[in-house]
């Protein structure tokens, strides 16, 4: 008799072979729940595929497929449409579980009915050696409020990594989008988070991040501009949730943020009238605006905040206190 297996794990390989054999590994070594890993060559040049098809032949729960290489979004699109599991997890080619991590995660899923369970992480330094680590700031649990911090680029709730969602959530083709390279994961999060009914957080770490130089984050380049495609994804989707309004002050921030982070305060400021500020009021109903953020609003519509948030950055340091939008 097949049985079904309780959790899918996608894991999208691209030219990998110096770090595929820890995560392996790891995968070996999660002896429940009952779980099948979609292994997903993408195209890879390096040892990548034949790791890959040597690990299935040991390992029963494994399925490799090779397909041309297409993106990490497109892997992992992919698996979904390969997957059997009542829950599906991703885990990065580089990275690794920790020991019993799927099932820490399944039995708390189970137990309190959870359409996604998310847990904490440990970065692993590979240069030196070290383990940090990343526990979650308080967050209340509500799917609303976690949609806020994904919007403000949050460390854990971002990452489709370290966490476990119910397969329903994505019914109705519910997919990642292809054509973002960075911040595709907070994209299909944000959408997920705002369908969920009910979340949970375990406080424990799951999942080990392993940083080299050679990780995606690490290779940035042009990092304002190479984040304006999810920021342009991210406003999409607020605007179909219809919730922008709602999140209005918390895009805002993020568009500066990002901008300020390559080119300063006062470069992100002279060009946020032309640049910034057509984006964050794209598609708002004026009248929709929470009362707490229509002078914010105000200010953005009629040209006036980049001379505001100067003065606020200003008392900001004089003060110590800070004004009202978190970095």
């Amino acid at each position: 008799m097949i049985v079904r297996p309780d959790v899918s794990v996608i894991v999208p390989c691209y030219n990998a072979d110096r770090y595929l054999s820890v995560c392996m590994e790891s995968l070996r070594a999660q002896r429940a729940p009952e779980a099948e890993f979609l292994l997903i060559d993408d195209g890879s040049t390096d040892a990548t595929g034949a790791m890959l098809d040597a690990f299935a032949r040991q390992e029963p729960r494994a399925r490799v497929t090779h397909t041309r290489n297409a993106g990490v979004s497109a892997a992992r699109n992919l698996g979904l449409t390969m997957a059997q599991g009542r829950y599906i997890a991703f885990v990065d080619a580089d990275d690794a579980l920790e020991e019993e991590s799927l099932i820490r995660l399944h039995q708390l899923a189970v137990r309190s009915g959870a359409q996604i369970t998310s847990a904490n992480h440990t970065l692993f330094d590979m240069t030196r050696g070290r383990r940090v680590p990343v526990n979650i700031e308080p967050v209340v649990q509500q799917p609303l409020e976690i949609a806020r911090e994904i919007i403000h680029m949050h460390r854990i709730y971002n990452n489709l990594w370290n966490k476990l969602y119910d397969r329903e959530l994505f019914e109705g083709g519910m997919t990642l989008d292809e054509d973002v390279r960075i911040g595709e994961d907070a994209l299909l999060n944000l959408r997920l988070y705002l369908r969920a009914r009910h979340v949970e957080h375990l406080q424990e770490s799951t999942y080990v991040y392993r940083v080299h130089r050679h990780s995606a984050m690490a290779t940035i380049s042009g990092y304002s501009e190479a984040h304006q495609p999810m920021l342009r994804g991210m406003n999409r989707i607020l605007l179909e949730e219809g919730v922008k309004e709602l999140y209005f002050r918390d895009y805002l921030q993020s568009c500066v943020w990002i901008d300020e982070k390559e080119k300063g305060i006062r470069a992100c400021m002279r060009g946020f009238n032309d640049g910034i500020r057509p984006l964050a009021l794209d598609g708002i109903d004026p009248s929709r605006i929470p009362q707490k953020d229509a002078r914010l609003y105000r200010l953005v519509a009629r040209g006036g905040f980049p001379a505001f948030y100067l003065a606020a950055r200003v008392w900001e340091k004089l003060t110590g206190r800070r004004w009202g939008i978190r970095r």
